[in-house]
């Protein structure tokens, strides 16, 4: 009742010649629905503040101020979230400006380069401290934390200040990306004639393929099929990703960062996915030698910074572009199963109140035409909103000058606009929907033919047929065949991607299980915890097998830091190559994953209209707590109907998982501080890596020393990674809860 009674709010069910009182009406919902005000005949004018003569055209539409542009505001927060992060990095840890940029925007983005660290603070002469304020709580008595050696962790309040600081930074810098990127998506998405132009971009494909397969030579083959690729976004997405890698590696290697090519690639894949496990190093000139960061050239800090700001968000489109084309194709039988779907007494109830608006009453007519058939297949698709649907029809309404029920040319098209040249490409729509049309007079012309009974067989069979799917579809989702579910397969998949990850490292770095399955987790899904390192095998005694091929003879071996070069072996640059390839494979099989689960998600059976009566809900709640007298009412009432949102479901189960994390840094081996614990937990689940475990013992009276990596406790390895698996997607969910309430909101 409440999913009827809302559709019946939003447009009254009233005949055509009734229109006048639909105007009236509009102006009542124009407060409510989104994008009504300022779109109907009877509403005041924006700028003239006077109200329009009824019947007449409203005027021609002019360019919005360039500040009511939603990227505008993406833009404008960015920069000052950059601004503001670079001023603050610059005072408290004396950074110039550009260092303070490169450390902002890595911290703040989730790189977690980790280098230079927030701790290095702590260990600075008082004399190179300006700011008193910042000495004192860097230096200042009782301001120092025990060190490892002394059963602590080491630190200090100033690194404690400032970590503080970086994950408020985080949690902003990933709110205004994410819902930068959803407000220029939808831009991208939803261009003036986009439907066209991608109908348009759909049936040039279709020419240029049927070229190719008339065309005698392979390098015309070769040349369509080029044009082909290119009108891809997918491809776009690629090429884009691969020429700022290319970038990257070329940096590495010509630059006197002196990074092998295999380091390099490592360092671009790395930074742009935002696992950041390979940071600029203190070294320059030709030959290098050893520097102090103040002496680096500056050009090493501007150029990473500059990097990821563009790498990520290129990387980003990349994966969700590879993504969304792999979860199509994977869904499209959802997608058929779907409108093949049996209609439910509920849906259909709901369905007799869509269509044409007219005087159907309470009960409607009870039967289905083809426009409230195709709006309900839109709606169990997921493709249009019911509120998308109402404003589309006040907006006929508001167009159909005349009262006629039709919209001709000149009712249409705004006089006065500027005259938009014809698109290069419209024939190729033009002729595909003529294409279709032919198809769908065939096919009525084909029925025309058939005889009552043959026809009432064939909708039997239909009906038949719709059964069937829709019982499999049902016993699909039961556990009884949890195997054909999508998380099952996604799991699957994933669990394959771990294990062989598992037994390289476990094999060639020769790590533990626990210690292999952490670091397959944690550089798999771009945190990049820089311990361990996978360096480190170069100046082990103890590897055996292939791997030790690649270390010990002679010239395996690259030149050590404190000789001008940036250490490490053959092996570790064979497992760097490794990682890169699972990082890559890792973000496409969970980037992909999430978009199939989420699918399932958001087409449930009978999904749109529970979700419309979920909306009613709200609105009644809100009615409730409007009427009564008492706040503790309000309180309960706003409470309930606040905890049924997704937004701030997602927010609170990831406060709940951040004081996990919290709780296990400060009360564990780990020894971390409050602020350390909020530090590692933030950063954790948002890939940042900034704070990882250290391989310090239980705490005893005399102190513990850093234990060798064989000797720490696999628990804490356990841990992390049981964290990570869970904490990401968590952090994900609430993310894009958040950034499509701004989006929305824009």
């Amino acid at each position: 009742d409440w999913g009827r009674g809302c559709i019946r709010t939003m447009l009254p069910q009233i005949s055509p010649n009734q229109s006048q009182e639909v105007r009236q009406r509009g102006n009542q919902l124009g407060g409510s629905l989104p994008g009504l005000k300022g779109h109907l005949h009877s509403s005041l004018d924006e700028q003239q503040k006077q109200p329009l003569t009824p019947g007449a055209p409203p005027p021609p539409p002019t360019d919005a101020p360039l500040y009511k542009h939603p990227w505008v505001w993406c833009v404008l927060a960015l920069l000052i979230w950059i601004v503001f992060g670079t001023v603050w990095y610059g005072f408290w840890h004396g950074f110039s400006v550009i260092v303070a940029f490169y450390y902002h925007v890595q911290a703040g983005l989730s790189i977690g380069f980790g280098f230079p660290g927030a701790e290095e603070i702590c260990y600075k002469d008082p004399s190179q401290i300006s700011s008193p304020t910042v000495r004192h709580y860097a230096t200042g008595p009782g301001m120092q934390f025990p060190l490892p050696s002394e059963g602590g962790r080491g630190g200090c309040q100033a690194a404690d200040i400032s970590k503080a600081v970086t994950v408020i930074f985080v949690l902003i810098g990933s709110s205004i990306i994410a819902s930068a990127i959803g407000v220029i998506a939808q831009a991208l998405t939803a261009p003036a004639g986009g439907w066209y132009k991608t109908l348009i971009a759909e049936e040039k494909i279709k020419h240029l393929q049927q070229l190719a397969a008339e065309s005698p030579g392979i390098s015309d083959d070769i040349i369509i099929w080029l044009k082909i690729l290119f009108l891809k976004s997918w491809f776009q997405a690629l090429c884009c990703i691969v020429v700022w890698i290319a970038v990257g590696v070329i940096y590495g290697t010509v630059s006197d960062q002196r990074m092998t090519p295999i380091t390099a690639l490592y360092y671009a894949v790395t930074a742009v996915s935002t696992a950041g496990l390979e940071s600029p190093k203190t070294i320059q000139g030709f030959p290098s030698i050893p520097v102090t960061i103040e002496e680096l050239d500056p050009g090493h800090w501007a150029f990473s910074g500059f990097y990821v700001l563009v790498g990520v968000p290129l990387y980003g489109w990349a994966l969700s572009a590879l993504a969304s084309g792999y979860v199509a194709w994977v869904t499209v039988e959802d997608a058929d199963n779907t409108l093949h779907e049996q209609i439910t007494e509920d849906e259909f109830q709901i369905m007799d109140y869509l269509g044409y608006p007219s005087a159907k009453g309470q009960g409607g007519d009870g039967e289905i035409d083809m426009f409230e058939f195709v709006e309900c297949q839109l709606l169990r698709l997921n493709l249009v909103s019911v509120s998308h649907l109402m404003q589309i029809k006040m907006r006929f309404i508001d167009l159909d000058i005349d009262d006629s029920g039709t919209i001709d040319k000149d009712e249409l098209i705004l006089p006065g606009g500027v005259e938009q040249p014809a698109h290069p490409g419209m024939s190729y729509a033009m002729d595909a929907l003529k294409s279709i049309h032919h198809e769908i007079e065939d096919m009525r012309d084909a029925r025309s033919k058939l005889t009552t009974e043959e026809k009432t067989r064939l909708n039997d069979e239909s009906q038949a047929l719709a059964k069937e799917k829709t019982s499999q579809a049902a016993l699909n989702k039961t556990w009884g065949r949890f195997y054909k579910q999508a998380w099952f397969k996604c799991f699957v998949v994933f669990c394959l991607w771990v294990m062989s990850a598992c037994i390289f490292y476990s094999q060639w770095q020769q790590w533990g299980f626990w210690q292999s399955l952490y670091y397959s987790i944690q550089a798999g899904m771009s945190v990049g915890f820089p311990l361990p390192s996978e360096d480190e095998m170069c100046t082990k005694t103890g590897i055996e097998g292939r791997a030790a091929l690649f270390i010990y003879p002679e010239g395996q071996m690259y030149t050590p830091f404190a000789d001008g070069g940036r250490g490490g072996c053959v092996a570790g640059d064979m497992s760097k190559l490794f990682t890169t390839m699972l990082i890559l494979v890792g973000s496409s099989i969970i980037a992909s994953s999430i978009g199939i689960i989420a699918v399932a998600l958001l087409n449930p059976p009978g999904g749109w209209y529970k979700q419309l009566i979920a909306e009613e809900e709200h609105n009644h709640f809100r009615k409730i707590a409007e009427e009564s007298e008492g706040w503790v009412d309000d309180v309960y009432v706003y409470a309930k109907m606040y905890a049924s949102k997704g937004w701030v479901r997602s927010v609170l189960a990831l406060l709940a998982w951040i004081t996990v994390g919290i709780t296990y840094g400060t009360m564990s081996n780990q020894r971390m501080s409050f602020v350390t614990g909020l530090y590692f937990a933030v950063t954790s689940v948002s890939t940042g890596g900034l704070e990882a475990i250290m391989l310090l013992g239980d705490d005893t009276p005399s102190g513990d020393v850093r234990l060798e990596l064989d000797e720490f406790p696999g628990g804490n390895f356990a841990f992390v990674t049981g964290y990570l698996m869970i904490g990401i997607p968590i952090y994900a969910w609430a993310l894009t809860e958040i950034a499509s309430f701004f989006t929305k909101a824009m």
